[in-house]
């Protein structure tokens, strides 16, 4: 009976992280193909384009070009999170003259160069408590 005592205890003053990124995503210019997040924790995986994490959703939700998702299983730390308009969902994105023709976006950030931004430019904390960020699709 006490052990059953001591873990509901131990139970009610551990903290209680949800753990969850919501990701307003607006100006998808169509509803062909699938918004792609890349998820990177350095700028070392941003140079080399192999991010920690990449998520598909499907824009079954978008309303006016705008679509809210969640991840959900992110431990905390900081993160950085890059966004392809994947139209023909091949996974990457695509090129015509060294420039994209997919929508592409960054975490917390507008995209003003002729180069992908450093990580710490898109970068944002994640304690573990809900956080929301926002990425807006630009389009060359």
């Amino acid at each position: 009976m006490k052990l059953s005592i001591s873990i509901l205890l131990i139970l009610l003053v551990l903290p209680t992280f949800s753990q969850n990124i919501t990701v307003e995503i607006t100006g998808i210019k169509t509803e062909k193909g699938a918004i792609q997040l890349s998820v990177f924790r350095d700028n070392k995986t941003v140079v080399e384009e192999t991010p920690f994490r990449i998520y598909n959703f499907n824009k079954e939700k978008m309303v006016a070009g705008k679509l809210t998702v969640t991840i959900s299983d992110l431990e905390p730390d900081t993160y950085g999170i890059a966004l392809i308009d994947d139209k023909n969902g091949n996974g990457k994105m695509d090129y015509r003259l060294l420039m994209p023709i997919e929508g592409f976006g960054f975490s917390n950030y507008l995209f003003k160069g002729s180069r992908k931004p450093q990580f710490e430019s898109f970068a944002f904390p994640f304690s573990g408590n809900d956080t929301t960020i926002s990425m807006v699709v630009q389009y060359f």
